[in-house]
């Protein structure tokens, strides 16, 4: 990278987050999914930080963050992200968030209206389901390892814990969700596998499936209103496709379309073409910067 990452450490709800921060301007949060962690937006990174102030965490249970036995649902999640933004000093931001990230990435502009004013969404639905409401067959198939992952999770840690490297080889290069098998190269996948080796982590991925079975299938149909701020929501075309009528369903200003010759990991497939989607987007607050630093007494890694 020609940018120089900060890796941090901080407490907060209790619980030991690890984060990055590179650059200065005017603040976004990175939220990533699974299987991934900050590492996620590292061909994005060193770009967005000559103009803004890049927060990148590993999400509870993931990368190099700690792994508590509970509090998987998004919304929770969510509540970490605020409280270490919060932590931070910072007073507004904006969001970007892939896959699980951008479930959390929802839930962080929801609940923190005051804090979150424009949010980027990628190849991500509100939830992958919706309680009361039926799966279509196709969507099923082709997500198949949300059931999996989901439907018992301890059996899939205890299956998964057998071979990391294997199973995330396979995730990560399958043309499930990818339009080519070679996005990843295999320092890239042993970064992955690091992180998914570390005690507790496969359940806790594991646990994130759950949650969105059950806990967030519920949080989801039971929001009171929709989003307000803008929404930019993009779908890769060979995964999800066009997001924007899920979003819709949930907050009044959707924009956005499909990446096309791309898989689900757009950041790390098609990362020109997303700097030119974040720079659009957020073009109206980069000339703001109400904060402009991490404080400089939380401790690197």
């Amino acid at each position: 990278m020609s940018v120089q990452v900060e890796h941090h450490q901080a407490v907060v709800n209790g619980l030991r987050i690890h984060y990055v921060t590179a650059g200065s301007g005017y603040p976004l949060v990175l939220t990533h999914g699974w299987p991934q962690s900050w590492y996620a937006w590292r061909k994005v990174i060193p770009a967005l930080a000559e103009k803004y102030q890049i927060i990148a965490p590993d999400l509870r249970g993931l990368g190099d963050s700690e792994k508590p036995a509970s509090g998987y649902a998004k919304r929770t999640i969510a509540t970490d992200v605020s409280a270490l933004v919060r932590h931070l000093g910072l007073t507004e931001v904006g969001a970007v968030g892939h896959d699980w990230g951008g479930a959390v990435a929802f839930y962080f502009a929801y609940d923190n209206p005051d804090l979150v004013r424009r949010l980027m969404v990628l190849d991500m639905v509100p939830n992958g389901f919706r309680a009361g409401e039926p799966v279509p067959l196709e969507y099923a198939v082709g997500l198949n390892h949300m059931f999996f992952l989901g439907g018992q999770p301890d059996v899939a840690t205890m299956l998964i814990s057998q071979n990391v490297d294997g199973y995330l080889r396979r995730f990560l290069s399958s043309l499930d969700l990818n339009y080519s098998p070679n996005v990843f190269d295999e320092s890239e996948i042993a970064e992955y596998v690091r992180v998914h080796s570390l005690p507790g982590s496969i359940r806790a991925g594991c646990q994130w499936y759950a949650a969105g079975l059950r806990e967030d299938a519920e949080n989801i149909v039971n929001l009171d209103h929709k989003l307000a701020i803008p929404v930019s929501a993009w779908g890769a075309s060979h995964c999800l496709g066009d997001v924007r009528s899920a979003w819709e369903r949930v907050a009044d200003h959707v924009e956005g379309g499909v990446i096309e010759q791309c898989g689900h990991f757009i950041a790390e497939e098609k990362p020109r073409v997303l700097l030119e989607k974040i720079t659009q987007f957020f073009a109206r607050l980069a000339d703001a910067s109400p904060n402009s630093h991490v404080p400089a007494e939380i401790s690197a890694r």
